[in-house]
């Protein structure tokens, strides 16, 4: 169970490099303009570089998509592949899986490619990128959802075991 559990995490990994390849594929770091404080965003805004329909719309399909692979994802991942039934089962698959996308998040894509690269910088921002373009502007993004994964395992636990239910 622990190797399908890991190849499991490594698919997430993959749908998730996906997943931001599909976000600023056209548009470049404008694309994920949406991921940045307030301030950035009002900056672009102000500059032009992107209007605020296209921030508004750009930000709806992102989560919308986000929200079906980090939640529907794992679902088919708990349910079909790894057959769990039971609330504890499917909670605590959740948890693990919902971190280990997470972690890749934080330290691949926010720490290692926003942070540490120069790709997301936007022309025009330069002054505010200490709000967010720097490692330790990250460091605490993990520490964080460790607590958010605790009740949203619970909640996508009970839907899993009350689909479990359904599929018997």
């Amino acid at each position: 169970m622990v190797w399908k559990i890991i190849i499991e995490i490594l698919v997430l990994w993959a749908l998730y490099a996906g997943y931001m390849a599909v976000i600023v594929g056209k548009r470049g770091p404008l694309g994920g303009l949406f991921f940045y404080p307030r301030e950035v965003q009002d900056r672009a805004l102000r500059l032009g570089l992107i209007t605020l329909a296209e921030l508004k719309k750009r930000k709806r399909f992102a989560y919308i998509l986000l929200l079906a692979f980090m939640l529907i994802v794992p679902m088919i991942m708990i349910l079909f592949v790894n057959g769990a039934r039971s609330w504890f089962d499917c909670t605590w698959q959740f948890c693990v899986l919902f971190l280990g996308a997470e972690f890749f998040d934080w330290l691949f894509i926010d720490t290692i490619w926003v942070a540490l690269s120069d790709w997301w910088l936007i022309p025009g921002a330069e002054d505010l990128e200490p709000m967010w373009h720097t490692p330790k502007a990250k460091a605490w993004k993990m520490p964080k959802l460790v607590f958010l994964a605790m009740p949203l395992a619970v909640i996508v636990g009970a839907v899993c075991w009350a689909i479990g239910l359904l599929l018997k």
